[in-house]
């Protein structure tokens, strides 16, 4: 075979290749997308018309991202795109998923609510027990429920609602922190550094009183509400309990966000902070 049509197979090859796990990776990414719209209440509600096909979906989810064949396929990926050195124990990228339990500070009253989040983690290690570890999350929302309002703000809602008994909020953000991780042990680590949050997207839902087991609901976008950025600090804890190997590897989190900086733009309603702490698995794409 000529070297031109060789060559011309192999790219041909590579970027089938490339494809494929992209639309394997999107199709993750939708998936946890439209999870993180789902709040971990709403899952245990067994009165919940949905309580089944949400749970279903759950636990698909987390038995697909856990099995050999994903994680070794996004490993390929990686490599594929930044090379075999992206995947060494000096730099490598490990996938990340867990839940949220969040609280929003700044509330009398109202319900703190979990979610879940999702991103993709860097591994920079500087020496034999110091990493650097940047981090992009794209799934971390905050949120707070059943907050007593009076009034939503808007007279042709509230004749509508007619007599509204409370709201949940939730605010989307893109998170970055930059950690640095000490080795403690041969499985124990200790991670801690600054994060910057980018608000990506916030609203309201507002709730009547019931009228006769009917209840009206509605939704108000307040992002134009509240800051666009926010400042805080990252405190975690790994355990490896699965060794990255061959593209496989499970770590287990434990993780403590706090954000420094007002999330709303209103002075008169008093300073409204969060903290946010986090549990879950990262899969690092280690090639041995």
């Amino acid at each position: 075979m000529p070297k031109k049509m060789r060559a011309r197979q192999f790219i041909s090859t590579k970027i089938t290749y490339l494809l494929n796990h992209l639309l394997c990776l999107k199709s993750i990414c939708s998936i946890f997308a439209k999870i993180s719209a789902f709040d971990l209440q709403t899952i245990s509600d067994t009165n919940n018309n949905c309580y089944s096909m949400k749970k279903t979906i759950f636990i698909s989810l987390v038995f697909l991202l856990l099995s050999s064949s994903v994680v070794k396929g996004q490993a390929a990926l990686l490599v594929l795109i930044f090379g075999e050195k992206a995947a060494t124990e000096n730099f490598h990228f490990s996938l990340k998923l867990g839940v949220n339990y969040s609280i929003i500070h700044g509330y009398e009253e109202g319900k703190n609510a979990s979610s879940f989040n999702f991103g993709l983690v860097n591994n920079i290690r500087l020496t034999d027990r110091l990493t650097l570890t940047p981090e992009f999350i794209p799934l971390a929302p905050r949120q707070i429920k059943d907050v007593p309002v009076i009034t939503t703000g808007n007279p042709d809602l509230d004749d509508l609602l007619v007599e509204v008994e409370s709201a949940d909020r939730k605010l989307s953000y893109i998170d970055i922190p930059v950690l640095l991780k000490v080795k403690l042990s041969e499985r124990f680590s200790i991670s801690a550094g600054p994060q910057i949050s980018f608000l990506t997207g916030a609203s309201d839902t507002y709730k009547s009183i019931p009228i006769e087991d009917v209840r009206l609901t509605t939704e108000v976008d307040i992002k134009s509400a509240l800051n666009s950025i926010d400042i805080g600090a990252t405190i975690d804890l790994m355990y490896i309990l699965v060794p990255p190997k061959g593209g496989k590897g499970i770590n287990l989190f434990l993780r403590y966000n706090k954000g420094f900086m007002d999330l709303s733009k209103a002075t008169e309603s008093g300073k409204q902070t969060y903290s946010m702490i986090q549990m879950g698995a990262t899969f690092p794409f280690v090639q041995k």
